[in-house]
């Protein structure tokens, strides 16, 4: 994997979100990732669609009561949260964000079921688990903040017993014959994020074969997910015009697209892709 010096460090990543979570997920449906609309006509709230697509990668996974899911990027707990009341699994979610793990953790116990999901700090690319720890791995975009996506897949193989299932989302570049000018364009947006190089969806089957996985499926659900952005950007703009918001988020406002692009992107195919994988540790591995 590249050493560019632009790739996400984690304590970095961790600060990022300790400053502008809280006030994010305001505008994310009460989670930290895109949301999945059936079509241009889908009148889902953003709650609705982020919520959707929580459960299209819990489905993935097939998990059952009293099997034990690791929520990676567990964001404020809403998906570990959902995931856990939707199948009776026990989940632990962690994030690298302490104020993420305080607000998943009241949001457990405020909804019951802190006897079987809670949250810690941790570092993906270096879990403190013991092999053969759970049954599945959830995660959902977390892996963009991840500086070597091999080194991220590797650790959740190791932690997930033989046959389980890793369910994913990441973005990926769905249009690499773009001209420099705009590759720097994306680079610099992705940078004030603290995401990773995007990588093509086509790359999956090599990251899992080095992670020794097995893939399940790949699948491009860019069109479900192509209305985040405005539907994200364009009242956090308008909060922003009105209200203190962290330094944070004025600068990841500042490099945005600009409504004009937005409005394009969702009605459009964007540059920038989500891909959902599913990949499986070999039952005799």
């Amino acid at each position: 994997m590249t050493t560019d010096v632009s790739l996400p460090k984690p304590e970095e990543v961790g600060t990022f979100y300790d400053a502008t979570n809280d006030l994010m997920t305001q505008f994310l449906g009460g989670s930290t990732h895109y949301g999945y609309w059936t079509g241009p006509d889908d009148e889902s709230t953003f709650e609705q669609a982020a919520d959707r697509l929580t459960d299209i990668l819990t489905d993935k996974l097939g998990a059952k009561p009293g099997q034990h899911v690791l929520d990676v990027g567990c964001g404020q707990g809403r998906p570990g949260v959902r995931l856990a009341t939707r199948t009776g699994a026990e989940v632990t979610g962690i994030s690298i964000s302490a104020r993420d793990v305080e607000v998943s953790n009241e949001r457990a116990q405020r909804e019951g079921v802190a006897d079987r999901v809670r949250f810690q700090r941790a570092d993906a690319m270096d879990l403190p688990f013991a092999d053969n720890s759970f049954d599945h791995v959830f995660a959902l975009e977390s892996i963009v903040c991840m500086p070597d996506r091999v080194q991220a897949l590797r650790q959740f193989a190791r932690v997930v017993r033989p046959g389980g299932v890793i369910a994913l989302t990441d973005f990926t570049d769905r249009d690499p014959e773009a001209n420099a000018r705009k590759k720097e364009d994306l680079a610099e947006v992705g940078e004030s994020w603290h995401t990773a190089p995007l990588i093509k969806e086509s790359d999956y089957p090599t990251f899992a074969a080095e992670a020794g996985l097995e893939v399940v499926e790949v699948k491009d659900i860019t069109l479900h997910t192509r209305y985040t952005e405005e539907r994200f950007y364009g009242p956090l703009r308008e909060y922003a015009a009105n209200n203190d918001v962290p330094p944070e988020i004025t600068q990841v406002l500042e490099i945005a697209p600009s409504p004009e692009e937005l409005r394009a992107m969702s009605e459009g195919a964007p540059s920038v892709g989500v891909a959902l994988v599913v990949l499986r540790r070999p039952a005799n591995g």
